[in-house]
């Protein structure tokens, strides 16, 4: 009898349990975030990338969201109890820069997108000549 009483209050447990990984999980798999642009592309390496960049998110279940942006992990704006979002920012770059989103009351990046950094011509290693008078 004793045998039966352990086996329905882990039923039980495993019950109430489950729905609440599985929504977890689901909201993980159900969040998008685009950026645009996707690539900031310079005249030649080493130069500053200038952009206005748009940051669009959605996910199929409302929940509190912040949007961060590294490097640094600069926390630029949190949303509440929504399920979508949209950020603007003007930014100067000369690297790569990743923006990701987390919920609210954690700090477990759900979805990171990435602008990267581009050049039409590479830094030259031969030093620049001097000018004739």
């Amino acid at each position: 009898m004793k045998n039966k009483y352990q086996f329905i209050s882990i039923i039980l447990f495993f019950s109430v349990l489950q729905p609440n990984m599985v929504l977890g999980q689901d909201r993980n798999n159900s969040i998008k975030l685009s950026l645009k642009p996707k690539e900031c592309v310079v005249y030649k390496e080493g130069d500053m990338c200038y952009a206005t960049v748009r940051a669009k998110w959605s996910a199929d279940l409302p929940a509190s969201f912040c949007l961060f942006r590294t490097p640094g992990d600069v926390k630029l704006e949190c949303w509440e109890n929504v399920n979508e979002g949209q950020f603007v920012e003007e930014l100067v770059m000369d690297e790569p820069m990743s923006f990701y989103l987390t919920s609210a009351n954690s700090s477990e990046i759900l979805i990171r997108e990435t602008i990267n950094l581009s050049w039409v011509h590479k830094k030259s290693s031969r030093p620049a000549m001097e000018a004739a008078p």
